[in-house]
């Protein structure tokens, strides 16, 4: 487990300790990148943070994504891979449930999964000054007010020339991967919304193959500052 989630995990096992007081008037600061595939995201996600880290002293801002379905499949005591699988399958019959059930004794109901990974999510976005990438977080931190939920896009010939550069494909793979990888997070957000998946909404929406990586950061920033994300939240005292 990295420092991020140790430092996390410890600081909410010490909330209700008398010596460790938090007040908090509101959730956040959190962005959230949703982002076609191809377009990346951790990369831009670690620039950015480094970039609002430097605008922002007063806490460092951390980047999660896997982190997430890690520690959630931790609380839930399941494999992290079979987690992964399972939440990229699409809808499952009674019959799949029942037959899952009896051959893995740990399997677990795909409600108590969902509440696992909005509880946790939503425990890192409330805690705040975090950069969510995918994982339906403009989703599931949509009605939190201090947050910038951005789409990072690009036409389809731009993500299969990045995915086959990236990945050593050739075209037909790496159409077939764009196609695999949309239908797996379009199922997860299911497993999130549920089949009712509502109306994908964002605050930016930013064509990469028209934009500089350095202008993509600045771009972010500068929405971060009109949003009020980076303005200093006095009201969050940690004392020891």
């Amino acid at each position: 487990m990295n420092n991020t989630l140790m430092v996390y995990l410890s600081k909410r096992l010490h909330q209700n300790d008398p010596k460790y007081v938090e007040h908090s008037s509101q959730p956040g600061p959190v962005i959230c990148i949703s982002r076609e595939v191809g377009c990346g995201g951790v990369n831009i996600a670690k620039q950015l943070a480094n970039e609002l880290d430097k605008q922002c002293v007063c806490k460092k801002w951390k980047v999660l994504s896997k982190e997430i379905l890690q520690e959630s499949a931790r609380g839930l005591d399941m494999d992290p891979n079979k987690l992964r699988n399972y939440l990229k399958e699409g809808d499952r019959g009674l019959i799949d449930d029942v037959l899952s059930a009896f051959s893995e004794k740990r399997f677990k109901s795909d409600r108590k999964i969902s509440k696992t990974l909005i509880d946790l999510e939503l425990s890192f976005a409330n805690d705040g000054f975090c950069i969510i990438v995918g994982r339906a977080g403009h989703i599931i931190t949509k009605d939190i007010e201090k947050s910038l939920l951005v789409k990072l896009t690009a036409p389809l010939d731009w993500r299969i020339k990045q995915i086959m550069e990236k990945n050593r494909l050739n075209l037909r793979e790496a159409v077939d991967f764009i196609e695999k990888t949309e239908k797996e997070r379009e199922n997860f957000r299911k497993h999130i919304a549920g089949d009712h998946t509502p109306t994908e909404e964002f605050d930016l929406t930013i064509n990469l193959a028209r934009m500089r990586i350095e202008n993509v950061i600045s771009l972010i920033c500068q929405a971060s500052k009109i949003k009020g994300l980076l303005e200093t939240n006095k009201s969050k005292v940690e004392v020891f």
